[in-house]
């Protein structure tokens, strides 16, 4: 039986978090393909897609960040070497994805009275709501398979899963968005949303079929271990728990966030628009680097090897200084390839290039401090202790970013959208550096298997 190995080399940092930061962008790049493509169809369909999928995002992103808490047992299984009991919590979380249509559900069905989408987008903002609402279990079924493999360090699995995904997406998105004409209608929105789930279920049979492979069966028991774990079904929801709840208020906040600049004006919601979607393409780095560090730390505790989480987490501050300065100077010093790919839009709004081109610096710099930060994060993750950095990232971002921007709405004087993104980056940085501090105490330190 062949056995990843997992330390703290760089050899070994790099093999398991390249794959998962690559993997990361190619999901994060579905979501900016599809928004650009939208913004070639029309400025309000992206619009009032951005809106209305945040909101979803609200519940599907809670689903999955207790889904993924099957990470970490998967890796400290994996680090004591009890393989056979690898599948099971992957199986539990499966259960739990399947069991949150009860609540998706019924917010997809009544998606035309739950938005708050202001009058302009609301049309557009209902149909991709409501599709991809009603799918919403998709992405936490994802994330319970992706755990099995991310666990064992097998993170380049994820990365060809992914990468069908992403090929499909941009080929459904053209012809479901535009159409073809006398066969296929235009269908705007819609179509974007058909094209996403359609890109989630090839993504999840690839990992699927690999999960039951012959292999798999015969050394993790991946089948024989389906059966519903109550024990271990309870102790998955206790680490997932704080990961949803922060997946939800976190998402939640920036959902509201994106109503107020909706309601601002058209132009402010352009603008804001622009720069959510250029750092959910390149936050790619923090994402990855947070499953590499679970992957890696879990593992380390799995045998009780205390001083290579130290010397990894070294490693992973050099790498997300590295990478994120890699694309954070020419994005910061370099905005006009932004701006050139504006101007293939539908819709003329140089008038608004100014404001862009400082949002950009902004959110090229605030993609530094967030990989510190979801760097440190996954430290914290492994060891178990979810609840205090979500408590930690709540308070933060509504403290720092949200309270702010609500009181400067309120007096009427919410009149420049790169304030927010500054407020943003105080965020990140606050954040990281109280997280680094749990860190140092050692408080999160728990074996769980």
């Amino acid at each position: 039986m062949r056995v990843e190995t997992i330390d703290c080399s760089l050899r070994s940092v790099i093999r398991i978090t390249l794959p998962a930061m690559l993997t990361s962008a190619s999901v994060n790049l579905m979501y900016v393909i599809d928004r650009f493509m939208l913004a070639g169809y029309s400025i309000d369909a992206m619009n009032a897609s951005v809106s209305a999928g945040n909101f979803v995002s609200i519940f599907t992103l809670a689903f999955v960040g207790m889904a993924s808490s099957a990470e970490t047992f998967v890796g400290q299984h994996n680090g004591a070497q009890q393989y056979s009991k690898i599948a099971a919590p992957v199986w539990q979380m499966i259960y739990l994805s399947l069991a949150s249509v009860a609540v998706t559900f019924p917010l997809a069905y009544f998606s035309q009275q739950i938005n708050f989408l202001p009058p302009y987008y609301l049309k557009d903002g209902v149909e991709y709501q409501q599709t991809l609402m009603y799918w919403a279990f998709l992405p936490p079924i994802k994330a319970a398979l992706a755990a099995f493999f991310i666990g064992q360090g097998k993170t380049r699995i994820i990365t060809v899963a992914v990468i069908f995904g992403v090929i499909s997406n941009i080929g459904l998105d053209y012809v479901l968005i535009y159409g073809i004409k006398d066969v296929i209608p235009r269908m705007g929105c819609r179509g974007a949303a058909v094209a996403t789930v359609i890109s989630e279920f090839i993504q999840i049979v690839t990992l699927a079929s690999l999960f039951v492979s012959a292999k798999n069966c015969k050394i993790h028991k991946t089948l024989e271990s389906r059966q519903f774990d109550r024990k271990l079904f309870i102790g998955c929801c206790r680490i997932g728990w704080p990961l949803a709840l922060g997946n939800f208020m976190a998402l939640l906040a920036w959902y509201i966030l994106q109503v107020i600049m909706s309601y601002v004006s058209k132009q402010a919601a352009t603008v804001y628009n622009v720069g959510t979607n250029l750092y959910i393409f390149f936050i790619f780095l923090g994402e990855g680097a947070n499953k590499g560090v679970v992957a890696i730390c879990s593992n380390m505790i799995g045998r009780g090897d205390l001083v290579s989480i130290e010397k990894t987490r070294k490693i992973f501050v050099k790498i997300s200084v590295f990478f994120g300065l890699t694309i954070a100077i020419p994005l910061a010093l370099f905005p006009e390839c932004i701006l050139s790919m504006l101007n293939c839009l539908s819709d003329d709004i140089s008038g608004l290039y100014s404001d862009i081109k400082l949002v950009t610096a902004l959110v090229a710099v605030n993609v530094v401090f967030e990989t510190l930060l979801l760097s440190t994060w996954g430290i914290l993750t492994a060891g178990g202790d979810t609840k205090y950095a979500t408590i930690a990232y709540q308070a933060c971002i509504w403290m720092l970013v949200i309270l702010p921007s609500v009181v400067l709405y309120c007096f009427d004087a919410l009149n420049s959208v790169p304030i927010v993104y500054l407020f943003m980056m105080v965020w990140a940085l606050t954040t990281w550096l109280v997280l680094h501090h749990r860190y140092r105490s050692m408080k999160w330190y728990n074996k769980l298997v």
